[in-house]
């Protein structure tokens, strides 16, 4: 039975209690209810051979958890177990070539290469850690690890960076990502992306050879730069990463688009109902709660559970934190993402 380690800790076999769930179309192996995301992750295997392989690096929302100001619970008993969620993150390793690209670059870019490294079983990269970086929009938790490229730091060589043409415009004239560009640091790539109404298709582009990947825009909070969800295509399966959007229906057929001939989706899941931020006015950061996405798919969840993840999770989120939440989720069909599951693609 295939089975993933975590970078933390290479524990034996034997102390890992492995539940197999029976999902449709793909092949999982479970997780130990530990709840921490640095465990042993399901490996989703494709129905023929793939090329690559996608790799949950985090899931959590921004902040990661425990989250900075956060006096709750959640984040106290984090603290004190040593407990990290880090932001959401995909990772793709070509099983060719063992190039490695990053769907976001998040504050903890760090930890989450090194994951990707040790997955890999790759080392001897100090200046090149990954060989390209597809980015979602400009909140932090998605493009603040950028940083880390510069010459304080990783001190990279023209790693190429895919973001829209407003995005690139921002990253280019506001400092201090434009540094990375003036360095030869970051090699921006504009894309096109399609619209989800169908009026505009995306133009496709590889970041590595043979992985074709289609953006389109989803509305979100496009402060410095507009919001895309991403398609994954390999020789043998799709893979989808929309970890933000405002709103399912904002027009009709959204999520209906995002969801055409994926196999394996991850889905915004900051909120389980709406109720996570006491003090706060959840209008200004509003996202689809859990209950509703799996409402809307609920159909989905029968015939094809697993095929729609949920990852982005608040540290607030109850599915982050109760393992029994967690299992009744699962049992509907829409399994929270884990750290370190692998989709082969």
């Amino acid at each position: 039975m295939p089975m993933l380690f975590s970078r933390r800790a290479f524990v034996a076999v034997s102390s890992l209690l492995l539940i197999p769930c029976l999902l449709a179309g793909a092949g999982f192996i479970g997780l130990p209810r530990t709840g921490h995301q640095d465990a042993a992750g399901p490996e989703v295997t494709a129905s023929s051979t793939p090329r690559f392989e996608v790799v949950v690096l985090g899931r959590a929302q921004d902040g990661g958890l425990p989250h900075l100001g956060c006096e709750r619970s959640c984040c106290v008993n984090a603290r004190k177990s040593g407990r990290l969620e880090t932001p959401a993150c995909l990772g793709v390793r070509d099983l060719e070539t063992d190039r490695l690209l990053l769907l976001e670059a998040t504050p903890r870019i760090e930890h989450q290469v090194g994951l990707l490294h040790d997955i890999a079983g790759t080392s001897g990269r100090p200046r090149r850690p990954v060989d390209g970086i597809l980015l979602t929009h400009a909140h932090i938790g998605h493009y603040a690890g950028l940083i880390q490229l510069g010459r304080e730091v990783a001190s990279t060589k023209a790693t190429p960076v895919w973001a829209t043409p407003r995005f690139c415009e921002y990253l280019r004239t506001n400092g201090p990502w434009s540094q990375l560009v003036e360095l030869d640091q970051i090699a921006l790539r504009e894309i096109t992306p399609g619209t989800t109404d169908g009026a505009t298709a995306p133009t496709s582009f590889e970041p590595l050879p043979g992985l074709r990947v289609d953006a389109f825009t989803v509305p979100h909070r496009d402060e410095f730069s507009d919001t895309v969800a991403f398609k994954l295509h390999g020789p043998s399966k799709t893979v989808l990463f929309c970890p933000d959007v405002d709103r399912w229906d904002a027009h009709e057929g959204l999520l209906e688009k995002l969801l055409e001939d994926v196999d394996v989706a991850y889905v915004d899941a900051t909120f389980y109902d709406g109720r996570e931020l006491p003090g706060r006015n959840i209008l200004e950061v509003p996202h689809p709660p859990m209950i509703r996405t799996m409402e809307l798919l609920e159909a989905v969840g029968r015939k094809t559970p697993g095929r729609v993840r949920f990852i982005h999770l608040n540290h607030t989120n109850p599915a982050l934190n109760d393992l029994d939440l967690q299992d009744e989720i699962r049992g509907r069909g829409f399994p929270v993402a884990e750290v370190g599951e692998r989709v082969g693609i």
